[in-house]
């Protein structure tokens, strides 16, 4: 632009002109200054002996090429000898340019991802439950009478009983409503030790509480067998067996005084060794090639 066109220019004008041609310390000049500023510029919006060049290609990439996906340069870099970017770089690179809110939401559904893929090889899959009737409820006896027993420790029995829901019709039709009522409910602890249930050494008698369906029973004498009944006791003293529990034996109450004759030693099993070894050609003999007989 020429200098004569400058100088009927506002200053305002020429102001803006200076700012679009890229020039410095214009906004303290004076009119007349800034009209000889932009003519010697030549005003056409870029610096004097300044010009715009196009970014440096590096050395041998022709141009247009296209850059090459992750997998090659990992490939590449590995086959250069150079340490591939690890699989944490690789999830940092991710999350590059987001929002830190953003990422902590990645991080989260990753590890949720993490724990469900090592969950799913313990799933079995939906486990169809059984065909019940409505209102089913599992019955409150077998309807039999019977009695268990089982041991707790060296020094305490444990047993556990159920009557049949007639018992009761049963016991008055054979005893009498009278007798049925001044009868006592016990439990008949017999010790068998070496002998049978028909022959016990002695026993001993539990009054049982009205409704009871275990008890617990701490023995007379420990190291040995027992079994009992429940049944009861009339006014004349005479017992009724209503139940036999099942026998059982009580252990020791400290280490076994059994020891092992001869324990296994390393010359009996260099001798098995030796065995297994002998005849073969293919393996190292052993317990996996040579095998027994073979020679």
């Amino acid at each position: 632009m020429k200098k004569t066109e400058l100088s009927g220019k506002t200053i305002q004008e020429l102001r803006a002109l200076a700012k679009a041609s890229g020039l410095k310390g214009y906004s303290a000049l004076g009119k007349a200054k800034l009209v000889d500023l932009l003519a010697a510029s030549g005003s056409s919006g870029a610096q004097p002996g300044k010009k715009r060049t196009a970014p440096a290609r590096r050395a041998g990439t022709p141009a247009g090429a296209r850059k090459r996906p992750p997998s090659a340069t990992k490939a590449r870099a590995t086959k250069a000898g150079r340490k591939p970017a690890s699989e944490h770089d690789l999830k940092n690179h991710v999350g590059r340019g987001l929002a830190p809110r953003t990422r902590r939401a990645f991080s989260i559904y990753r590890t949720l991802g993490e724990q469900q893929i090592k969950a799913s090889k313990y799933y079995l899959g939906v486990q169809e439950a059984p065909d019940l009737e409505d209102g089913f409820m599992l019955p409150e006896t077998h309807g039999e009478d019977l009695i268990a027993l089982m041991v707790r420790d060296p020094y305490w029995l444990f047993t556990y009983w159920e009557f049949s829901p007639d018992i009761n019709d049963q016991l008055l039709n054979r005893l009498g409503e009278e007798t049925l009522r001044n009868s006592s409910l016990v439990l008949r602890v017999y010790d068998v030790t070496g002998a049978d249930t028909e022959s016990p050494v002695s026993y001993h008698d539990i009054d049982v509480a009205p409704g009871a369906r275990d008890w617990y029973i701490n023995v007379t004498h420990v190291e040995s067998d027992y079994c009992i009944d429940i049944g009861l006791i009339l006014p004349d003293g005479s017992f009724v067996v209503i139940a036999r529990s099942n026998r059982v034996s009580l252990p020791p109450i400290g280490p076994s005084v059994e020891v092992d004759e001869q324990w296994v030693t390393l010359e009996s099993l260099g001798e098995v060794y030796s065995i297994t070894e002998r005849g073969s050609t293919t393996g190292s003999g052993g317990w996996g090639s040579g095998g027994w007989g073979q020679g």
